[in-house]
């Protein structure tokens, strides 16, 4: 049997994979070629970690990554590409690798340790102590994804958790034993902008979560934030960001049950947050484009310059122009050839007569 395909790479390759595989499975004797050059495939560039099960089935950044997480590897010192939305057609977002922190929140808490106010470099430590209590990592890149993965403020913060006690290897207090549960206020919004400042410089908008705090925290916390606040005024409220994130995510904290539990991870978001140490730190030349024409050339799929029986496999407009929009493009396609090698199996196996 064979069969011929037409289209952009990433779909037709990933057709290709999935028809060759599941005829090898069944014993069948299947050739697949591809119209096209393969020099002429675009490059998909890491650094980057998704939860993507059809890559990861063609061999898509299985080096670093495991099951179903895919990990590419980049250049050193570049930031990597990060989203817990399965398949990684949305949701990305970067996490910086040099340990200055891609979020503007994280990039404030970095300037306190370097900061040459005394209560600065204090806050800092106070603020690295609480992390070490919950089994956090202490690595900006921790933040990054606590503050910027797209996700509701308390999956971010049970996100930010795992991806932190992963890294750190420890797994801390219970978070929720630290509420009362009596919290008497609305959540912060889940965006900032400078409009929010007013009520970030004024204490008495922000006491009712310290009144929803247990009292073994309360002191430490009331201390942390009024620091912060002042801080931020004396800087012309350059950092009220990280004070704005802090107190957003513990708003919505406060507004669950004592001993309560945070929201549970999705298989896409806990594969990500426990390969987040390992993408951090892989480095070298990745190319998921190229890692998936390998795998279909390691299982005897060929290229051809052309063919009048070629079948159309995925959208044949041009992938756009950004680094983002690329890899959404390619991830996309790459699930449509998924789909399109279902479609096709019966046909190929019992053509209409």
């Amino acid at each position: 049997m064979e069969v011929t395909l037409r289209g952009n790479i990433p779909a037709a390759t990933t057709a290709g994979i999935m028809l060759l595989t599941r005829a090898r499975q069944l014993g069948y004797r299947l050739t697949v070629s591809l119209v096209g050059d393969p020099e002429d495939a675009m490059k998909i560039r890491g650094p980057a970690v998704f939860y993507a099960p059809v890559l990861a089935s063609c061999g898509v950044g299985r080096e670093a990554g495991r099951g179903a997480t895919v990990v590419v590897p980049g250049p050193p010192g570049t930031p990597l590409m990060v989203t817990v939305h399965p398949h990684g057609e949305s949701g990305w977002f970067f996490v910086d690798r040099t340990g200055n922190g891609m979020h503007p929140a994280t990039q404030a808490f970095v300037r306190l340790s370097r900061d040459s106010r005394p209560a600065a470099r204090e806050l800092g430590r106070e603020m690295r102590k609480g992390m070490e209590a919950l089994g956090l990592s202490t690595d900006p890149a921790v933040l990054d994804v606590l503050f910027g993965a797209d996700v509701p403020p308390l999956t971010r913060l049970a996100l930010g958790l795992r991806a932190g006690r992963a890294m750190a290897g420890g797994r801390g207090e219970p978070i929720t034993r630290h509420i009362s549960g009596g919290a008497n206020g609305d959540p912060f919004p889940d965006t900032y902008h400078r409009g929010l400042d007013t009520d970030l410089a004024t204490p008495a908008k922000t006491q009712w979560i310290f009144d929803a705090l247990s009292t073994s925290v309360r002191d430490k916390a009331e201390w942390c934030i009024h620091t912060a606040r002042e801080l931020a005024m004396e800087d012309g409220g350059r950092d009220l960001v990280l004070l704005f994130h802090v107190l957003e995510i513990v708003s919505y904290l406060v507004q669950l049950p004592n001993h309560s539990i945070l929201p549970p991870l999705g298989a896409a978001e806990d594969s990500v947050a426990t390969s987040l140490g390992d993408a951090l730190t892989a480095s070298g030349d990745g190319d998921a484009s190229a890692q998936l024409r390998q795998v279909y050339r390691f299982l005897g799929g060929k290229y051809v310059s052309d063919s009048i029986h070629a079948i159309l496999v995925g959208d044949t407009d041009p992938p756009p122009g950004d680094h983002v929009g690329r890899w959404r493009w390619f991830c996309k396609e790459a699930r449509r050839g998924r789909k399109e090698a279902d479609a096709l199996w019966p046909n190929i196996i019992d053509p209409p007569s």
